[in-house]
């Protein structure tokens, strides 16, 4: 081997003994290709279907210990009237829990692809198209970005502007002056100073200072000074485009508010989250009995958990503990963990339910109230001026409108509509697994607060009434 082939020493060994970081972001990388190829796999039916198995287990093991064991121990002692006036009303929550999980684990989510007819992926208007090129023309060769003037000037039609504030718009000294730019087969003059670049713009204003007086303390800001750090963006896709609603695993054009499961691998009508509880995804037709579930799960479960635990503890103080069933005590651990993991699912549901919202997107209001925070922080706010940051987040609300009723592009106008949306209009329905939800999970109207492609406008560009 030539010495001009032949790798110095020093490479050799980087090449035999890869560095840490080196390995580390190997090993990082190939677990996110796992973790994608993962997600382009559906899993198979059996083991989407295992934990009803195990949920169903877990019922028929608490119905054994509580009416097996524990109301016949309190007969056989002499406890008659104690044990049946437990098992009456135990019965009835036993039976209502389980026709309400039977009810949502037979009742399908709503699968689009039974709707919606497979189609080819769809382009973005002409227009869009050419304004987004025209755009991306004249950052390359140094002009002055279109979209960055629509922002400045208080219009949302460009990129977010966390994006655009770190980027530099100098000249390159390699851009030519001024040539064409052919797209598709289409060539466009682009207009640029006889110099070849753009005139230097001015600096990007600094970033908010530190100020006691509006911000750091209590008192309110000077009327010179209304302006909050960095302000709110909101996101400028138009997700109401049909190109931004092509699912490319179904090939189908969503409806409004579905989504792709990829556990199920189908697109889901008003998708909320995949369950594995109950074996399938949670979406329009089954949302209201997992509702109805989880409400009746909350209340048998609190009251096995009170009555055994009652029980078992004057056991304890009276007796030394010496009839405690083992299986009891079980049962109380279990039943007071989903007495918790229900009621926190259910409050949290039921808020959703009432600014209609799904819990995907509520997901998206909370990272965009994550990044005004950053930008907050960023711009000198304290993480711990709680005060500061509530004026500023109601400074932004009445610009667009608060993200949850407003400011939401799925917001049904009030609580009572959500609801109902949901749970139907039936008052029994809304405790018992009958009845059905009003939204047929194809079709919504968008809130009239957005435009016709769905992105957000300021309050002064809503509709004159709903201002």
């Amino acid at each position: 081997m030539s010495a001009r082939n032949a790798a110095p020493p020093s490479d050799k060994f980087a090449l035999d003994k890869p560095t840490l970081c080196g390995t580390i972001t190997e090993a990082r990388y190939t677990a996110r290709e796992r973790r994608e190829a993962r997600a382009e796999t559906p899993q198979l039916w059996v083991v989407r279907k295992l934990m009803v198995v195990v949920t169903l287990g877990i019922m028929v093991y608490t119905g054994y210990v509580y009416a097996g064991r524990f109301v016949v121990r309190l007969i056989d002692g002499g406890r008659r009237g104690e044990g049946i006036g437990l098992l009456v009303p135990w019965c009835f929550l036993y039976v209502w829990m389980l026709w309400a999980y039977v009810k949502v684990v037979i009742t399908p989510p709503g699968t689009a692809n039974d709707y919606v007819e497979k189609t080819p992926q769809p382009l973005f208007p002409r227009a869009q198209l050419e304004a987004h090129q025209a755009d991306q023309d004249l950052y390359l060769y140094g002009g002055r970005s279109a979209a960055l003037e629509d922002i400045e000037a208080g219009r949302i039609g460009g990129p977010a502007y966390e994006h655009i504030q770190g980027s530099t718009f100098a000249p390159h000294p390699d851009v030519p002056a001024g040539p064409p730019a052919a797209h598709n087969g289409v060539t466009r003059e682009i207009q640029l100073p006889e110099n070849g670049y753009k005139p230097a713009l001015p600096p990007p204003p600094p970033p908010p200072t530190r100020r006691k007086s509006s911000w750091g303390s209590g008192k309110k800001a000077e009327s010179s000074d209304k302006r909050v750090p960095r302000g709110r963006f909101p996101p400028t896709t138009a997700p109401l485009l049909p190109p931004h609603r092509w699912c490319k695993r179904c090939s189908i054009v969503k409806p409004y508010r579905a989504h792709h499961c990829r556990i199920c691998g189908t697109c889901i009508l008003k998708f909320d989250h995949h369950c594995p509880w109950i074996g399938q995804c949670v979406g329009a037709r089954n949302h209201k009995f997992f509702l109805n579930f989880a409400l009746a799960t909350f209340i048998f479960t609190t009251f096995t958990f009170a009555s055994l635990l009652s029980f078992n503890a004057s056991s304890v103080m009276t007796r030394g503990g010496e009839d405690v069933d083992p299986q009891e005590v079980v049962v109380i651990a279990l039943a007071g963990l989903f007495a918790l993991f229900t009621s926190s699912l259910g409050v949290a549901h039921t808020r959703m339910v009432l600014l209609s919202q799904t819990t995907v997107e509520s997901l998206g209001v909370q990272r965009m109230r994550e990044r005004e925070r950053a930008a907050l922080e960023a711009a000198g706010v304290a993480c711990w001026n709680v005060g500061a940051k509530r004026r500023a987040f109601e400074a932004y609300d009445e610009e667009w409108g608060s993200p949850n009723t407003e400011g939401n592009v799925w917001w049904a106008g009030s609580a009572r509509a959500g609801w109902e949306d949901v749970m139907g209009k039936s008052v029994l329905g809304w405790v018992l697994p009958i009845g059905a939800p009003l939204g047929d999970g194809l079709h919504y109207q968008p809130n009239p607060r957005f435009d016709a492609d769905g992105r957000s406008r300021r309050r002064s560009e809503w509709p004159v009434e709903l201002r």
